[in-house]
């Protein structure tokens, strides 16, 4: 399973050329910067953890944001092949493997004001079975949370809303003070994903 983002497609649209000028690595730094524009979750001298890094652009996104003084550490099971600033390292492995989380907490023990995840599996054309790898990886994602998140952070995760998102929303609810749903403009129109903001994390 995938933890980055879908396969490419072919269509190279407006926000795939603005990426291509501007030096981000995927049109997908515009979703990031679109929620940030909405919730202002990334703020100067941040530590933030990237789950499904690759190709990079939403920690390339993170790393400008936060400065010099911020941390981002990326996750993915795939390689990242950009190069990266001084406050940004990148670690591939699995999240499911709690040796891995052993190590990154080793690397980093503060946790993390932020968590952001735009992990999704590759996509089978099956709506049924994507919507369940998606939760898959969503949860996964809010698991990572319970060790590496701090009290009162927040949570930016993608899912394709289905029959088992919504047990996933319920158990946002309970951890976090709020949540709420954000479609960023740079999303495709043939897409059903959406970004479930949790802020002020419980526990």
């Amino acid at each position: 399973m995938r933890y980055g983002a879908p396969m490419p497609y072919l269509r190279k649209d407006r926000y795939f050329q603005k990426a291509k000028k501007e030096g981000w690595a995927s049109r997908a730094a515009y979703k990031l910067i679109q929620i940030n524009q909405k919730w202002s979750l990334l703020k100067k001298g941040m530590f933030v953890i990237d789950l499904g890094t690759s190709p990079g652009s939403w920690m390339q996104v993170i790393a400008d944001t936060i400065g010099p003084q911020g941390r981002v550490i990326g996750i993915d099971l795939q390689p990242l092949n950009i190069s990266l600033p001084p406050n940004a390292l990148f670690l591939q492995g699995d999240l499911r493997d709690p040796k891995f989380l052993d190590q990154i907490e080793k690397i980093w023990p503060q946790k993390a004001d932020l968590i952001v995840s735009d992990m999704a599996p590759k996509l089978t054309g099956v709506k049924f079975g994507d919507q369940f790898l998606s939760y898959e990886l969503a949860l996964l994602a809010l698991k990572t949370c319970l060790r590496l998140l701090k009290i009162h952070g927040n949570f930016v995760v993608k899912v394709f809303p289905g029959q088992e998102s919504e047990g996933l929303y319920k158990q946002m609810k309970v951890a976090f003070s709020k949540v709420a749903t954000f479609s960023p403009e740079a999303s495709r129109k043939t897409s059903s994903e959406v970004y479930w903001i949790g802020l002020g994390y419980k526990e």
